[in-house]
Order: structure tokens, then C-alpha cells, then sequence
């Protein structure tokens, strides 16, 4: 790749003079612009000669002329691509659950011959990317890869707008036709531009339980009713929610019913998106498929699927797709109405208006002045400046200045930036002559500035995967727990961990996966058999098979549970997962921060529903007890008398608790003036005084006195042993 570096021009003749600040700020205006094919369209004002002559914009007069080598009007462009990848899940209603995003900004050298350098590329409205600056520059580009392409990676750091709004309408009502109609498809499609206007991360939704009490007849003429609480951390499909007076979701049993989709889509991008594709799977109980109308594109039934085409879709534009289907039911199960995936590509991007500004660089080039003396005038010189474009790059030249030696505020050219155009691959450009008269060979100061021009590429390719109407309602809670979060450092100690589901939906769960990463040396999963399952409160067996480590991941499967013993986890039951965390000598100040995934589904199989519970941090503790005990002994009052001080002094990182001094007072010695109470104990012989200090924080340091007073045949010497 080409290596990145801040450059530092010399003033070597290329640029602009001090005096050209007005040519310079016209030049930068066109370092914005692009060409999108490799041709040079050039004017040729008298086509009796081969040159293409070149006019001064302001006054019209000849500054010089274009040479074509064997009349090639085309080159390569430098390219300049803004990559998007971008997958969006939404639900329904047009919430958007979840979306993935990878960009990145190449810079490629086309040409396999010239290499391109002091490479400059200026972005706008970077504020929605992790982009540190909107500048990018490069050292040089090779002719071959990997070092022909500097690329930039970049992510989105925060909320951006949907710029692409696809929601599909359900109508079971017999004037179904009439209701679904563009005007006000449009209408309400714009409503809830403005409620899934935002690209977010998903966020799991929660519904109130139900109560037993209640029969099934009334949960089901209430089920539409029942509110979220964003303090519950329950996961539901939630598809059978109603979000606009167009749409029932309700049809006859034992009946033929007809049920009207429409598809709506709507272009929020500022430039047309192209080559869309909708594809809208249909359930094998739908029969009759039959598109009845598309106000865009084409549309037709291929096998279950129904597939709109659309070649281009202008900015702030609305498009429908309608069609119908047909159903019988004869029992009261919910029924899918089937998912929708939408492709796209964007030309602009999805960074809420992320550009590129400007782009500048250098290739191989040539320029030189010819001075030719008069056969019959010595001294006297005709003089011209040649730029030869000797690249297969096609060339933007802003400035030639060429200054006279006596009077360098006379020019004898001068070229501003709209006076010549693009030169393609091998073109020379010539200026008109000049007459210089020298005794000694004539040197000229030059000053000339050009870049190689550029093709701004945006290729944006967008998925969004549309979820159906779900027809079981299943919903489950999790929780996580482990019986301790700290853990000491260089020692083995198991940590227990404690996870719960329950089945809050009204499916019953046939299969659950409990998903634990990322594991690590010192902190362990459990083996099969010290795992333990609690069913609605009794323990059940787990088999081995049912318990997979591999990649640092622990996984728990229970899959067919309707072809077990213990049969499909029912409505309101629960699972207890127990089983220990290994924590292998852990070092100091490491962690074990994981994440536990609950994937389940129902039977018959509906979306797979995901859950992910709050996860505590276990940490490694570093205590280490380092301490200092002192004893001074230091005379006092009459003779026979004597203070002791003990001291202790926490030197240590680490509180220390329970802590316990120990001070013997020797014999023929009797003891008082206490500073701090003590117990007297015999645990180093008789009037062994002992003081028990609860807690010590670091760098902290107390001191505890008493005196003593000797008696009959004492030795003063003997106060001196400490404990």
C-alpha cells in the first residue's frame, strides 16, 4: 500500500506565486470537480491546422496550442472510491433492529506504467465516521498491487438516517384494492419516516406477562393492546402489532381469504439509487400469487417468490408494488405471511452525506522551455514553454508562469486555470512564442501547477431484510448470575454461575442454545458433567453431547426437545443452568468479561428468537499484606518506670483486616495506662497482652501505649522482647 505522509513541498516551481491568490482559490474550486469516462472533450476553433489553439478565458486571446499524439483524446483517471457494504434488518412496522456497516476509501493508480504521487484527497461531512480528518494523503501509488491502492477503513460512530424507507402493507379487508392505494401508502410511509428515521443498534422488547387467570379468548381480543416496558429484559417477536389503520392482519376460518400486500419503497438519498431488486418470499399456504400493480419497474411470480426489478429510483420518490394471494385455514394458528429481502446501490453515501471534496496528485510529466537564436539576429531569442503530458494519465494544468530575468513582475506567459483543457494521455501543450534578447544564455523562473484528473466512484450496496408478520407469538427472559465477582489473584477458585430462561410466550421452545464467549487460559469453562439443569424446579440430566467447547466458546445445545423425554419447554416454564467458572491463577488486574447468548425457537419453527442478559465481570484481586510492628521502650517518671509503645504501620497496597498485636510484659512488671484496651491472654505465658486491630488501610500506621512499673528484682532489659 502507499505510505502516508504529511507533505512538505519545496519550492521547486510547482504551485502558484505569492501574487496568484485569486488563480490559486479558482484552481482549488476545480480540484472539487471529476471526469466519469477517460475522453477529453476539446474545442478546435480552426480545425485548418492540427493544433487545438488555447485562448485566455478573460481576453480571448492565443496563449498556445494542444498537440495530440496520433489524435488520442482519452487517458486513465486516478480513482477515488467511497466502498459501503450495509445490511439492515428491520421488523414490519419499518423499526430497524439491527444494522451491519463496512466502509473504507480507496485511492487506486489505474495506469500498470505511471506511478502517481504527493497524492492529496479532501473529504467532506466526515462528522458520522470514526474518521480522524478529512485529509488523506499519500506518498505515491505504485503501478502494481498490493502498492497501487491506498485504502482507509471507516465506521460509522453514531446514529444516521435511513436513507432507503421499504415497508409492506397487509389488508385482509375485501375493498383491500381501494384502501392500499399509493396516495395514502405514501402518506403513512412518511409517518414513519420520521418514528425509524434513525439507524441503531437493535434493542430487545419487552411485553407484559399474561395472566393465567385469563382465558385464551380474551388474551387473543387483547393481545393487540398489550404495552412494552422497557424495564423488563424480554425479547418478543412482536409481528402481529398494528402500526397504521391500513393494515388487518385478521381472516376467516375454514373460508377462502384473499390478502392484498403492497410494498412500498421510498428514495431519502440525495442521487438516484439503481438496480433494485425486491424479493418477497411466499409461504407455501398462500396460493394464487398475482401481481396487480406496479407504478415502477417490472414485477412477476418466479416459483414462491415474488420479484420487483427496478433500474433507477430518483431522490424523494415513492414506488409501490401490489399483488394478492389466497388462503384457506381450519385451525387458529397464526399463519407467516413471509419475509422480503431489498437490494440496492447508492451513489451517494450512507455516512449522512460523507464526500470526496477534492483530489490532487502528481505523475510523470515533462515540461521545458525551447530557445531557439535567430539564424540572422544574434543575441536575439525565440522562446516557448512546452508541458508534454507523457503519462497515461489524462492532465488538469491550472498554472504556467514563465517570469522575465530583469523584471520578474513581467510575464511572458501566463496561464490561469481555466485557459487550457485537460490534456489527455500523451498531449503537449505549447505557448506561444516570446522574444528574449541576451548576449548570454537566457534563464527563465517557472512556475507551473497541474494534478492528474480523477473519477469519484461511490458504490454503496445496501440489503435489508424485512421480517414477516410473525404468526406465534414467543417470548422469552434470561438472567445471569454468578455467586461471586472477585476472585484472587495466582489461585484456583471456581466461580459459580447461575443462568435462568423462561418461556413467557404462548409457543411452546423446542430448541435452546445458551452461548458463552470468549473463554481464556485462566478462566475455564465447566466440564459436561459439572453442568446441572433445573426444569421448572426439578434437576434433569444433560447429556454430553449437549455440551460443546471449541474456539474459546462454550456452548449448551438442546435441540428436538419434543423428541425427548422432558418433551418442549411449555409456556411460563423456566431453566436453571448451573455449573462453575474456573478461574486458573489468574493474573493481576485481568478480567473475564464475556457474553452469553440465548438463541431459541418454537415448534413449528418461527424466527429464532435472540436474547442477550447483562453479564457481570468477574475480576482477578491482587492482595498482598505487607506490614511493619514496632517496639520502643522509653523510661519514664521515677526510676522503675517505663512506657511501651508498639507500632504497626500498613507499607502494603492492601488492607489488612484482623490483624492482631501481641506484647508480653515480663515478670516482676505490673502494667497500666493503657491507650487502648487489651485482652489479656496467656498465649506466650502469664500477662500476654494482646490488641486485635479490625482493618488498616494502605499507608496508614497507629501506635498503642501502656507503662509498666518494676517490681522487686526487675530487669528493665526484659521489656524489650517483642512479640
Amino acid at each position: 500500500m502507499g505510505k502516508k505522509v504529511k507533505k512538505k513541498r519545496a519550492d521547486s516551481g510547482i504551485g502558484f506565486d505569492s501574487s496568484e491568490a485569486d488563480e490559486e482559490l479558482i484552481a482549488n474550486a476545480l480540484k472539487r470537480t471529476d471526469l466519469d469516462s477517460g475522453r477529453v472533450r476539446l474545442v478546435d476553433r480552426d480545425t485548418s491546422t492540427p493544433l487545438i489553439e488555447t485562448y485566455d478565458e478573460d481576453t480571448g486571446q492565443l496563449e498556445g496550442s494542444i498537440l495530440l499524439k496520433g489524435g488520442n483524446r482519452e487517458g486513465l483517471l486516478a480513482l477515488v472510491k467511497i466502498l459501503e457494504n450495509i445490511e439492515v434488518k428491520q421488523d414490519h412496522n419499518a423499526n430497524v433492529e439491527s444494522f451491519s456497516f463496512e466502509g473504507k476509501i480507496n485511492v487506486e493508480n489505474s495506469s500498470s506504467i505511471d506511478r502517481l504521487w504527493d497524492i492529496d484527497v479532501s473529504l467532506a461531512n466526515i462528522g458520522s465516521t470514526n474518521l480522524k480528518s478529512n485529509a488523506i494523503s499519500i506518498r505515491e501509488l505504485g503501478t502494481e498491487a498490493p502498492d497501487n491502492v491506498e485504502t482507509t477503513e471507516f465506521q460509522l460512530k453514531k446514529e444516521v438516517q435511513n436513507q432507503f424507507l421499504v415497508k409492506e402493507f397487509i389488508s385482509t379487508l375485501a375493498e383491500a384494492d381501494a384502501v392500499l392505494n399509493i396516495n395514502d401508502l405514501e402518506k403513512e410511509l412518511l409517518k414513519l419516516k420520521d418514528k425509524s428515521s434513525k439507524i441503531k443498534s437493535s434493542k430487545a422488547k419487552s411485553t407484559k406477562a399474561k395472566s393465567p387467570e385469563k382465558t385464551k379468548e380474551e388474551i387473543d381480543e387483547k393481545s393487540s393492546d398489550e404495552s412494552s416496558s422497557d424495564d423488563e429484559e424480554t425479547w418478543e417477536d412482536g409481528g402481529t402489532l398494528i402500526e397504521t389503520s391500513l393494515e388487518t392482519f385478521g381472516i376467516s376460518i375454514d373460508k377462502e381469504n384473499t390478502i392484498t400486500f403492497a410494498i412500498v419503497l421510498r428514495n431519502m438519498f440525495d442521487k438516484p439509487v439503481s438496480n433494485i431488486k425486491v424479493v418477497k418470499t411466499i409461504p407455501d399456504e398462500f396460493i394464487n400469487p398475482l401481481v396487480r400493480e406496479t407504478t415502477e419497474g417490472r414485477a412477476g411470480v418466479e416459483g414462491d417468490k415474488i420479484v420487483w426489478t427496478i433500474d433507477k429510483l430518483a431522490p424523494e420518490y415513492t414506488v409501490m408494488l401490489k399483488f394478492t394471494c389466497n388462503i384457506t385455514v381450519n385451525d387458529i394458528t397464526r399463519r407467516k405471511t413471509g419475509l422480503i429481502e431489498v437490494t440496492y446501490q447508492a451513489a451517494s453515501s450512507f455516512a449522512e452525506g460523507l464526500a470526496i471534496d477534492k483530489f490532487d496528485a502528481y505523475t510523470r510529466n515533462k515540461f521545458f522551455i525551447e530557445t531557439l537564436e535567430r539564424d540572422e539576429e544574434p543575441n536575439i531569442w525565440d522562446n516557448k514553454l512546452i508541458f508534454d503530458n507523457s503519462s497515461e494519465f489524462i492532465i488538469q494544468l491550472f498554472n504556467a508562469d514563465v517570469y522575465s530575468p530583469e523584471d520578474q513582475s513581467k510575464k511572458f506567459v501566463d496561464i490561469d486555470p481555466n485557459d487550457v483543457p485537460m490534456l489527455p494521455s500523451g498531449a503537449q501543450w505549447h505557448s506561444i512564442k516570446w522574444e528574449y534578447e541576451s548576449e548570454d544564455y537566457p534563464t527563465f523562473r517557472k512556475k507551473l501547477e497541474f494534478r492528474v484528473v480523477p473519477d469519484y466512484q461511490y458504490n454503496v450496496n445496501v440489503s435489508v431484510a424485512v421480517s414477516d408478520v410473525i404468526l406465534e407469538i414467543a417470548s422469552i427472559t434470561g438472567e445471569m448470575i454468578y455467586d461471586k465477582v472477585e476472585t484472587p489473584t495466582y489461585k484456583t477458585q471456581d466461580v459459580i454461575a447461575t443462568l435462568k430462561l423462561g418461556n413467557h410466550g404462548s409457543a411452546p421452545l423446542n430448541d435452546i442454545t445458551i452461548i458463552q464467549q470468549t473463554f481464556t487460559d485462566e478462566y475455564q469453562p465447566p466440564k459436561a458433567e459439572e453442568i446441572k439443569l433445573i426444569w421448572d424446579g426439578d434437576e434433569v440430566e444433560i447429556s454430553a453431547d449437549a455440551v460443546n467447547f471449541e474456539m474459546n466458546e462454550f456452548k449448551i445445545t438442546l435441540t428436538n426437545l419434543k423428541d425427548n423425554s422432558s418433551g418442549m419447554l411449555k409456556p411460563d416454564s423456566t431453566l436453571e443452568f448451573v455449573y462453575p467458572v474456573h478461574c486458573l491463577n489468574p493474573v493481576r488486574d485481568s478480567t473475564f468479561d464475556s457474553e452469553i447468548t440465548y438463541l431459541v425457537n418454537t415448534f413449528p419453527v418461527s424466527q429464532e428468537l435472540e436474547f442477550k442478559p447483562d453479564v457481570p465481570t468477574i475480576s482477578a484481586v491482587h492482595i498482598r499484606r505487607k506490614f511493619r510492628i514496632g517496639k520502643e521502650v522509653i523510661p519514664v517518671g521515677t526510676l522503675g518506670h517505663y512506657k511501651i509503645i508498639l507500632s504497626l504501620e500498613n507499607i502494603g497496597e492492601s488492607k489488612l483486616i484482623g490483624i492482631n498485636l501481641l506484647d508480653k510484659v515480663p515478670d516482676s512488671f505490673e502494667y497500666s495506662e493503657y491507650s487502648m484496651t487489651p485482652e489479656i491472654t496467656d498465649e506466650v505465658g502469664q500477662d500476654t497482652l494482646k490488641w486485635t486491630i479490625e482493618e488498616l488501610e494502605p499507608g496508614e500506621s497507629l501506635e498503642i501505649s501502656y507503662e509498666i512499673t518494676g517490681t522487686g528484682e526487675y530487669s528493665p532489659s526484659d521489656a524489650q522482647l517483642a512479640l
